[in-house]
């Protein structure tokens, strides 16, 4: 049984949700890179090894696919376990259950793992703050080109266009202030 991490082609091409913005495939990798070893250790728990790299793959890819019927409103792991644990009960029932594994079992693995989900929660939420403490304190010219580049989603040309200043300049503002953003964080105790 291997430790590692499948390296999938976390975001498929051509098949994406409907109406997914370009952003979408960026995030829904994050969040899937978060919940990986979390989605793994459930497969481990309850499918052979032999099966856990195929239904990590195809429950990352229902989920892509699904992406249009998650509610935010729910931790992302949570639903991600949910389309895995209907992937294996499938494959158990194709194998004639060749591991046992009952209701119970799959219970207990998503009671602790959504213990995990509200620890994780706190710790992305104080995250934030300590992120919006260091998007503040940036002097003014990198505090507007993060917020419009990321807060807005302007192109840099229109950003560089509005400061007076040509893209390459922008470029060099985000990077710089990418930089601070990150010595800040570092300071406050959390990466970036």
């Amino acid at each position: 049984m291997s430790d590692r991490v499948p390296n999938p082609r976390i975001v498929p091409t051509g098949d994406g949700p409907r109406g997914a913005s370009p952003d979408a495939a960026d995030v829904f990798a994050i969040l899937v890179r978060e919940q990986a070893e979390r989605l793994l250790a459930y497969l481990r728990a309850t499918v052979p090894p032999s099966s856990v790299d195929d239904l990590f793959q195809e429950a990352v890819l229902v989920a892509w696919r699904r992406l249009g019927d998650y509610d935010r409103s729910r931790p992302f792991g949570a639903w991600l376990r949910g389309i895995a644990r209907n992937l294996v009960m499938d494959h158990l029932s194709r194998l004639g259950r060749e591991r046992p594994t009952d209701d119970a079992l799959l219970d207990a693995i998503e009671r602790r793992a959504r213990e995990h989900d509200g620890a994780d929660r706190e710790e992305f939420r104080a995250r934030l703050e300590r992120l919006d403490e260091c998007v503040a304190a940036l002097p003014e010219e990198y505090r507007s080109v993060i917020h419009h580049c990321y807060r807005l989603d302007a192109p840099l040309a229109r950003i560089a266009a509005q400061a007076g200043a040509s893209v390459e300049a922008i470029k060099k503002r985000l990077q710089r202030a990418r930089g601070m953003i990150a010595a800040c964080m570092e300071r406050k105790g959390a990466t970036a």
